[in-house]
């Protein structure tokens, strides 16, 4: 379901944090939060259907190196080099726990940006 277009400072009030990552998995513990974008401009592929139904966002890539010039091209890691995991890999645990059965689903709040650059 679409909502009200409210600003930055608004989102971040209600949701009592400074949001910069696109993924924040249980923030706080509570529910999880994507921010996403769906302008024609923008470098992710990040969708929402007609109906609303499924919503196919991007994740995190890696970051840009000397070594990784092309991300892209590339798997998104689920592991750190430490062994925990990104967010997407806790994204996909919780997916594949609900999937299996073995938890139920995850509360997750979706913010899409409209904002668009000249």
């Amino acid at each position: 379901m679409r909502g009200n277009i409210i600003s930055y400072r608004e989102m971040c009030n209600k949701e009592d944090a400074s949001l910069q990552k696109g993924m924040n998995f249980r923030l706080k513990g509570k529910h999880s939060i994507i921010l996403m974008s769906v302008r024609e401009n923008s470098p992710y592929q990040d969708e929402i259907t007609e109906d609303g139904s499924v919503l196919i966002y991007e994740g995190h890539d890696l970051p840009n190196t000397k070594d990784i010039i092309s991300p892209k091209l590339l798997d998104q890691p689920e592991h750190r080099k430490t062994g925990t995991l990104t967010e997407n890999g806790k994204f996909h645990k919780a997916a594949q726990g609900f999937k299996s059965g073995t938890k139920g689903p995850d509360i997750v709040q979706v913010y899409e940006s409209k904002l668009t650059r000249a």
